[in-house]
C-alpha cells in the first residue's frame, strides 16, 4: 500500500492518507545478494527502452523512501508484472529515478525492503502526488497489484539530496548494484559546511586514489525530525567492486578519513542489494 502525504514547511506532516502504491519497483531486489535485477530487464516495456539508466551525478534532489514487505500475493511472476505494468504507466515527468534496496542478511539492521523515488524537487514530489491521486489508470493498478507488496505508513522518510561524483568515476550501469548506507550525526561544532569541504576533497581521491572502477555516493539531508544529521550511500556495480573499495579506502584513504571522522561520528554501514527500476531519459 502506497502512502500519499503532504508537506508544511520542511516538515512532513503527521497525517497521512493511504493508498495504493507502486511499490514494486523495490521489491524487485528480493532474493539473492547477486542476482539483484530480478529479470526486470525482462519486463520493461516500451517506454522504459528509451529511458537512460544513468542518474545526474552533478544536480540536487528531493528523495523518498518507503519500507515494505512482501504481501500474500507476492511471487517472482506477479512482481514482474507489477514493473511491467507500472512502466506501462504514464508516471509524472518529475520522477526521475526509482530502485530498490533489499537487506543482505548478517549486514544489515533492518529486515524489510526499501522503494526510493527521486524527484527534481520537493513540490514536484507534493505536485505529483496529487497528481497521482487523480489518475484512474495509476489507482486501478495500484488496486490489482497491493497484495503483492505491503507498505507500513509510518515508514515514510524524505530528504534533499545530492550526488556528487565527478563524470570521470560516476556509476552508468544502474540496472543492479551493491549499497551501502551509513547513518552519521555532526559532532559540536561541524555543520554540512564541514562535510562538503569533507565530499569535495574525498572527489578528488577517488580521481587521483580511487580503484578506477565506477562508483557513485549520495549525500542524503533528512526533511523533518531524523536521528541522524544525514545519510552517506555508496553505490557499486557489484559485491566484488565494493570489497575492493573498501580495501582501497582503507589503505590509501586514512588521512581524509580521519577527516570525515573529525566531522561526524557515523554508524556501520547497512548493506543492500539493489536494482532500477523506472529511470527518466537524462535524468
Amino acid at each position: 500500500m502506497l502512502l500519499i502525504y503532504e508537506y508544511t514547511g520542511v516538515g512532513l506532516v503527521e497525517r497521512y492518507k493511504k493508498l495504493v502504491l507502486p511499490l514494486i519497483f523495490f521489491s524487485g531486489i528480493l532474493g539473492c545478494v547477486d542476482q539483484a535485477d530480478f529479470g526486470v530487464e525482462e519486463t520493461k516495456q516500451e517506454n522504459t527502452a528509451q529511458k537512460s539508466s544513468e542518474v545526474s551525478q552533478e544536480q540536487n534532489f528531493f528523495n523518498e523512501f518507503l519500507s515494505c514487505m512482501p504481501g500474500s500475493e507476492y511471487s517472482d511472476e506477479n512482481l514482474k508484472s507489477m514493473i511491467a505494468e507500472l512502466n506501462a504507466l504514464a508516471l509524472s515527468d518529475e520522477i526521475a529515478w526509482i530502485g530498490g534496496y533489499a537487506p543482505v542478511e548478517g549486514k544489515n539492521q533492518n529486515a524489510n525492503w526499501w522503494w526510493e523515488i527521486q524527484w527534481t524537487s520537493q513540490q514536484a514530489a507534493e505536485a505529483g502526488w496529487a497528481e497521482w491521486r487523480s489518475d484512474e489508470a495509476g489507482q486501478a493498478w495500484s488496486e490489482k497489484f497491493t497484495g503483492v507488496l505491503d507498505c507500513d505508513d509510518s515508514e515514510i522518510f524524505a530528504y534533499t539530496t545530492q550526488f556528487p561524483a565527478p563524470d570521470t568515476i560516476a556509476l552508468e550501469d544502474w540496472d543492479s548494484f551493491a549499497a551501502g548506507e551509513i547513518a552519521c550525526t555532526f559532532n559540536e561544532g561541524k555543520s554540512k559546511a564541514d562535510l562538503d569541504a569533507n565530499v569535495a576533497e574525498f572527489a578528488q581521491w577517488l580521481e587521483t586514489s580511487g580503484t578506477g572502477t565506477r562508483f557513485a555516493y549520495g549525500i542524503y539531508m533528512p526533511v523533518g525530525d531524523d536521528p541522524s544529521d544525514f545519510y552517506w550511500f555508496n553505490w557499486h556495480p557489484d559485491f566484488e567492486a565494493m570489497a575492493a573499495g573498501n580495501a582501497n579506502w582503507e589503505s590509501t584513504g586514512t588521512e581524509l578519513a580521519a577527516k570525515l571522522a573529525d566531522t561526524a561520528t557515523c554508524a556501520e554501514p547497512n548493506i543492500y542489494s539493489g536494482a532500477e527500476y523506472y529511470a527518466v531519459e537524462g535524468s
